[in-house]
């Protein structure tokens, strides 16, 4: 992709749109900001994700280890189910994160800059580069890259340091970043809130367990091993619901923070090439004149 800004007599045709990259916007859905994805389209994917996946399992549930699947995620109070629920919207989310990542590092194969190394940015040249970009990118401003790069560009005409595009530039770096933190707050949320859904099984089967217990020792066949060993049965089955329900939730937890350590790693990578896009790019050919 090259936009060379020493023709514009006829504005070519834009080489990059963001409705044809975005994975949001390609559908015709709500598209979140740069990488961070809509909540509505998230909780949409997440809703499917768990369709298909208790679709799945019924259909599977008459065969033997299918039955045990279906136990897994249906039975012991319940539980596996808002468990399973969360779990699917979380990795909905840092699916489509994945994708809105790659859709925006389409933007760094841009080249809006002269191949000429003597090339300059200042006020009389920068309103050039400026017509470049929007000329050849449909709504740049939704990609991150973009967005950074015309801000610096539009503050040339008004600084009068080099030094000033430089602060600029690092404003937009920090602000980015503090919007890609807040883009996984829900996920940390949902990722706190898995193994505390499995704790609360651990109480539900214990209480289950206890009470049990206690109508066994209060059974009138309390003497009878047989009907003993059959009521106590029952009082495993509260234990299993204590045990197992807990143990979903811990590897559902452990899972998801790998899956967004690996996707977070990703748009933080995209950060780094960004702010190096802009350094090399931008701010190494400002040559702001004095006012």
């Amino acid at each position: 992709m090259t936009a060379s800004p020493d023709a514009f007599h006829t504005p070519p045709k834009p080489v990059l749109s963001h409705a044809s990259v975005d994975p949001e916007a390609r559908l015709g859905l709500p598209s979140g900001r740069f990488t961070t994805p809509s909540a509505f389209v998230s909780l949409m994917l997440g809703s499917a994700l768990m369709g298909a996946l208790y679709g799945l399992a019924w259909l599977l549930s008459s065969t033997g280890g299918g039955a045990i699947i279906w136990e897994y995620l249906t039975g012991f109070s319940g539980i596996p189910i808002p468990i399973a629920a969360i779990s699917c919207w979380t990795i909905a989310i840092l699916l489509l994160k994945m994708l809105k990542i790659a859709a925006q590092r389409t933007a760094l194969r841009l080249r809006f800059m002269p191949e000429d190394p003597g090339f300059s940015l200042s006020q009389g040249t920068v309103d050039r580069v400026i017509t470049a970009v929007e000329s050849t990118v449909d709504d740049p401003t939704r990609f991150m890259l973009l967005d950074r790069v015309l801000t610096a560009l539009k503050s040339i005409r008004n600084l009068g340091r080099p030094g000033d595009i430089g602060e600029v530039l690092n404003a937009a770096a920090e602000g980015d970043e503090a919007a890609m933190d807040s883009g996984y707050t829900l996920v940390g949320g949902f990722i706190w809130a898995v193994p505390v859904l499995g704790f609360l099984g651990t109480i539900i089967g214990l209480t289950e367990a206890i009470g049990r217990f206690g109508g066994v020792l209060a059974s009138k066949d309390s003497d009878n091993l047989d009907a003993l060993a059959s009521r106590l049965t029952d009082v495993l089955g509260g234990l299993d619901t204590a045990f197992i329900t807990t143990g979903e939730g811990l590897v559902a937890a452990l899972c998801l923070y790998l899956f967004r350590t690996a996707v977070r790693r990703a748009d933080e990578q995209l950060l780094d090439d960004v702010r190096l896009y802009c350094t090399r790019n931008v701010t190494a050919r400002v040559r702001v004149e004095s006012i």
